[in-house]
């Protein structure tokens, strides 16, 4: 059955009303833009066939269905809650069209090479002219601006450059990369929460917006503490024993810490029974009382109870026979199993999920519907992936599946703008709106034949209530400027409060006396422990302020309420109950505040069976996926554990995502003045974070296999890693397969250096016999890349249209001159030592609001006189007895 309009915005979320042009293709782009539709935008997908490459391939079409540009489940997953539009845009009939949409529209998004849509015509200042407060987002690989803007990224790639796969491995062997495309999913993520601040701003402020995002710079955000300890200690990333794999420090190297939070062991992957390919666990304790419940619960072996491994010290130095110990108990259960018996004595551990074991068998995901099935009109009833998250007010959901190639032509032509059926099947019959030369789909020749639809009229657009106009923001101010949000957040939560405040926002810490427990994770400055020294805590708290309040006392209750009364959001971490138990909960909050947004970020959300569970950042990982996807394949290491990349990314993607639900809860109080609250879950997040893994399995039940710096897939796919006459590595993406032009190309630059061998033979050509000869390419694309420097080869590539990436360590990004053009790297003062340092930056240039790093994070308590005193006016002696008391 064909969609219609009507149904697919017949339920109101958050961004009801919003509506979306969205240019976006392949995954990053539609990934982003799913999500506004689910948040209840209205998505229009502007695509093309002869150019699609989001559509194809038959990797998750469903067994015995033929495989054609409406049958791809992965599609149908990243572009559920859209509808569709084909039309020929660089005809002017089509421009036309799609300028028509714009100028009714409040957001533009698109994710191709750097200035595209200024050949098309519509570049930012021809956007404006159509739509003066028009939102603009864009998300090239290197950016619009810069040196290298031109260069071309997908995932893997702008990972190699990022730095992010150097940090994913075992020490000594090639880098494991991600198992999927990270920096696909979270390239999105950053499309959509740009998008919803932007949108925010808008709403307050009247402005629009360009924001140029770049998909390799958002990977370099998320390696901070890397950059920072270079930065502040001169600790080179190239240094033996890192990365440490799944531990925090590899065995009979110096002991230095990994970025992997506190230095601890056991911090590992263990098999379990009965010894199959995904029959693995991961156990961490992160103190010596959680090593003894261990040793409890695996039933007090003889060889646990030595005193070498009393202490965290002697762990860690016996680390090698610390693991082998607790990995000859755990083949002894399955992973479930041993999973409950470890959670119900407080040891944090959790299974390695496969992409099956999300779908089939983690009850915490089927607690919290994460997959809900909705029927698609040729694909059938297949679950789709949910929201990471509750909202009270404006929940999200998939209303609609994705929509078939230019399956809502004639809604969008004749309802929405308008126009008349007969330039509808003239569009069709000139090639506007579908090629001449490809046969048209059934439907489409039903909407050709079908009458005119009526004109839906003017779109509504909800007013901005007044006590959202921010109608006195200064120019040059951050697009959350005038925000104010309480961040009672630790490692969970902490990179969500950063964004908001190096966006505008004015963040308040609130710390227990003495300090936050992340203060005490190192790298230290001059590795001197000292909870101001903490370079892991620099970078995770710049831009805000911070106060100290004891919650476990009435007079610290009493003023973090007085606090919230005055707060935009709250942003707290706690474990589930915990703040409702202190009278602090949402319901206490919002009678006070009825505006007030809040959002519990936990490991596992506020309800189902596993919301208590203890957890770390790897445990995280191992459970929501990452881990299932991502190591070596047995030629390269054999036996290798499934491998959790580095830089405490499970945190990231939970803070993203609820970052996500902040701004949407915050657009949707710009038009109806109402607060609400947002359980988000960790888990969730991550389990939404392998890309086509969880799809494979629903659409064609299969279990993705790890393979070394490339995409886990049911098969093993050729490699992808090459390595150069330096002995660095490049990251070459084409194990997907190579079109037969790409391949001429590339020939002739080999040609050259005398090294195409055969490959200007005409015969390849034809993609056919490119794909019977796979394997011979690639050994002379081996020989060739061999004879390059890493530059020669990644530059000489990218020059030419090709989307190869290096391999590069963070020392490489350090000099990078195109991080330099964008203004990533910038200088933070730290006045008390005298000194500044250079920190990572923002992801992304905002052309009238920009986003930067106000100030270093806070010392402890250092706002407190500023903040309690000056703004909710207590003195400086009460001030003093609240701290006798203990309350400050």
């Amino acid at each position: 059955m064909v969609q219609t309009v009507a149904r697919a915005t017949e339920t109101a979320g958050a961004l009801n009303g919003v509506r979306v042009v969205d240019f976006t293709w392949v995954r990053a782009g539609p990934w982003g833009a799913r999500w506004l539709g689910t948040l209840g935008a209205e998505v229009i997908k502007v695509e093309w066939p002869l150019n699609e490459r989001g559509r194809g391939g038959a990797f998750t079409t469903p067994q015995g269905m033929e495989v054609n540009l409406n049958t791809n489940g992965n599609f149908n997953d990243t572009n559920c809650n859209k509808l569709s539009l084909t039309v020929n845009i660089r005809s002017p009939q089509g421009l036309d069209i799609v300028k028509q949409l714009i100028s009714e529209s409040d957001v533009v998004l698109e994710n191709f090479s750097s200035r595209v849509l200024d050949s098309w015509g519509l570049g930012y200042e021809e956007l404006c002219k159509l739509k003066p407060d028009i939102v603009y987002v864009s998300q090239a690989g290197f950016g619009h601006t810069g040196r290298y803007h031109h260069y071309q990224t997908n995932g893997p790639s702008a990972q190699a450059f990022s730095g992010m796969t150097y940090l994913s491995g075992l020490p000594g062997e090639p880098p494991a990369g991600w198992g999927w495309s990270y920096l696909d999913d979270t390239g999105g993520m950053y499309i959509a929460l740009s998008t919803l601040t932007a949108l925010y701003r808008r709403n307050v402020t009247g402005k629009g917006q360009h924001v140029d995002l770049s998909q390799m710079i958002v990977g370099c955000t998320l390696n901070g503490p890397v950059y920072l300890d270079m930065s502040v200690n001169g600790r080179s990333s190239i240094r033996e024993g890192f990365p440490p794999g799944n531990r925090t420090h590899w065995p009979g190297t110096p002991l230095v810490h990994n970025y992997r939070g506190p230095t601890v062991a056991p911090h590992n992957a263990y098999r379990t029974a009965p010894g199959g390919y995904n029959d693995w666990c991961a156990i961490v304790c992160l103190s010596d009382d959680e090593w003894r419940r261990l040793v409890e619960v695996m039933g007090r072996p003889a060889w646990a109870v030595d005193p070498r491994f009393d202490s965290a010290l002697g762990r860690l130095t016996n680390q090698e026979e610390l693991d082998a110990g607790v990995e000859s108990w755990t083949r002894t259960l399955e992973k479930y199993e041993l999973m409950e018996k470890c959670q119900a004595a407080g040891v944090r551990a959790m299974p390695v999920q496969s992409n099956q074991d999300r779908v089939d068998n983690d009850p915490q995901l089927d607690h919290r519907g994460m997959y809900i099935p909705l029927e698609h009109p040729v694909l059938g009833s297949y679950k789709l992936q949910n929201a990471p998250f509750k909202m009270s007010e404006s929940p999200p959901g998939n209303r609609i599946p994705s929509p078939l190639m230019g399956e809502h032509n004639q809604e969008i032509l004749e309802g929405i703008l308008g126009r008349s059926h007969d330039e509808l099947v003239t569009g069709y019959e000139d090639g506007i709106l579908w090629p001449t030369s490809m046969n048209r789909f059934p439907y489409m020749d039903e909407m050709m034949a079908a009458g005119q639809l009526e004109h839906q009229g003017d779109r509504k657009v909800a007013p901005v209530h007044d006590a959202d106009r921010r109608e006195d923001t200064p120019d040059g101010a951050g697009p959350l400027h005038g925000l104010r949000v309480l961040e009672l957040a630790d490692e969970k939560g902490q990179w969500c409060g950063k964004l908001m405040a190096d966006l505008g926002a004015d963040v308040v810490k609130i710390e227990p006396p003495g300090g936050e427990v992340t203060r005490q994770v190192g790298p230290y400055m001059d590795d001197v422990p000292n909870r101001e020294r903490s370079v892991y805590f620099w970078h995770y708290n710049t831009s805000k302020r911070g106060v100290t309040l004891n919650l476990e006392t009435e007079d610290g209750r009493a003023i973090f309420r007085r606090l919230a009364a005055t707060a935009d959001v709250v942003l707290e971490t706690m474990p589930p109950g915990y703040l409702p138990s202190l009278g602090l909960g949402y319901d206490d909050l919002r009678a006070e505040n009825p505006r007030l947004v809040m959002c519990s970020l936990t490991p596992f959300g506020q309800t189902g069976p596993w919301r208590d569970y203890a957890t770390s950042e790897m445990v995280q990982l191992a459970a929501g996926g990452q881990m299932g996807c991502c190591g070596y394949e047995d030629s390269v290491v054999p036996n290798a554990p499934p491998i959790a990349g580095g830089g405490g990314q499970a945190w990231h993607m939970g803070s993203h995502y609820a970052y996500i639900a902040i701004m949407s809860a915050l657009v949707f109080r710009s038009t109806t003045g109402r607060g609400q609250y947002i359980d988000a879950s960790i888990h969730e997040a991550c389990a939404l974070t392998t890309e086509p893994a969880v799809p494979i399995y629903i659409y064609r039940g299969e279990v993705v296999l790890r393979q070394t710096g490339r995409h886990a897939f049911p098969t093993i796919r050729p490699k992808t890693q090459f390595r150069c006459k330096d002995g660095k590595l490049v990251n070459l993406m084409i194990g997907f397969g190579i079109a037969p032009r790409e391949l001429r190309t590339l020939a002739e630059w080999m040609d050259g250096y005398g090294a195409a061998e055969d490959l200007l033979d005409e015969k390849y050509g034809d993609a056919a016999v490119i794909g019977e000869n796979t394997d011979h390419i690639f050994e002379v694309l081996e020989r060739f890349v061999l004879g390059l420097t890493q530059e020669e080869a990644y530059h000489g590539a990218q020059e030419r249209g090709i989307n190869w990436g290096a391999i590069r360590t963070p020392n490489d990004l350090v000099d990078d001159g195109h991080l330099h053009d964008r203004g990533f790297w910038v200088s933070v003062e730290h006045p008390e030592l005298g000194k500044s340092f250079t920190y990572p930056g923002p992801a992304g240039v905002w052309n009238d609001s920009p986003w930067r790093i106000y100030r270093r994070a806070p010392l402890v308590g250092e706002h407190n006189e500023e903040v309690l005193c000056g703004e909710l006016g207590l003195t400086r002696a009460d001030l003093a007895v609240l701290a006798e008391g203990g309350a400050v």
